[in-house]
């Protein structure tokens, strides 16, 4: 049995459980986690965290009122204006998306205009690897065995990034992501998954990976 897609997924993400199954874990992807390593507000305040250092500077070497005015106050307002339009964004994605963990299976619904259904299960998925941000907010992406594609497009974002190749669909962002892998990690030693966890350094931003 492959996995399953579905680009017009049920209103209900229940309905997509077959019978017979229980429910181990069901959450959401952490909104703030979503704004700031997905939809690019962190790139948006280091923007204007400079903004903010080179109009300091300009104070020095001409008038307040062309380093405030003019060099800063339109810039940091479009700046300001971009993040509540991509938080916006990211809480409608947050509201649309579902994870789910079954005894048998990992299923993922997002989409906000557009819905799509991935249902994985467990003797599909060849690898399970988790990235932890800072905080308890990590990401953990499922490598299948099928050479069917999943598409990355419609996926984005509960995918793992850059991957375009070989897509790995992913419970991306989600809050206390430990809790989730122990669930899953116990879920995957009852079959051929290797596990890995990628641990994001504090100081330099590179990560580790480890198998386990």
């Amino acid at each position: 049995m492959e996995y399953k897609t579905k680009f017009e997924a049920p209103k209900n993400i229940l309905d997509a459980i077959p019978d017979g199954e229980s429910i181990l874990w069901k959450g959401k992807p952490s909104l703030w986690g979503f704004s700031w390593n997905l939809f690019g507000l962190k790139w948006i305040a280091a923007y204007l965290f400079i903004l903010l250092m080179v109009s300091i500077v300009r104070v020095f070497v001409s008038d307040f009122y062309t380093a405030f005015f003019v060099d800063f106050l339109p810039f940091f307002s479009s700046g300001v204006f971009a993040s509540i339009i991509l938080f916006g964004l990211a809480a409608v994605q947050t509201f649309s998306t579902v994870y789910v963990i079954t005894e048998k299976r990992v299923i993922i619904k997002t989409g906000a205009a557009l819905s799509f259904l991935i249902s994985m299960p467990f003797k599909k998925i060849k690898g399970i690897n988790l990235q932890k941000r800072r905080g308890s907010i990590g990401t953990i992406s499922f490598e299948l065995f099928s050479e069917k594609r999943v598409p990355y497009t419609s996926c984005w974002p509960s995918v793992r990034p850059w991957k375009f190749k070989k897509t790995q669909p992913a419970f991306s962002c989600v809050g206390s992501v430990d809790n989730v892998a122990t669930i899953l990690r116990k879920t995957a030693m009852t079959g051929n998954i290797s596990f890995q966890e990628r641990k994001q350094n504090v100081n330099y931003g590179s990560e580790i990976e480890q198998q386990i």
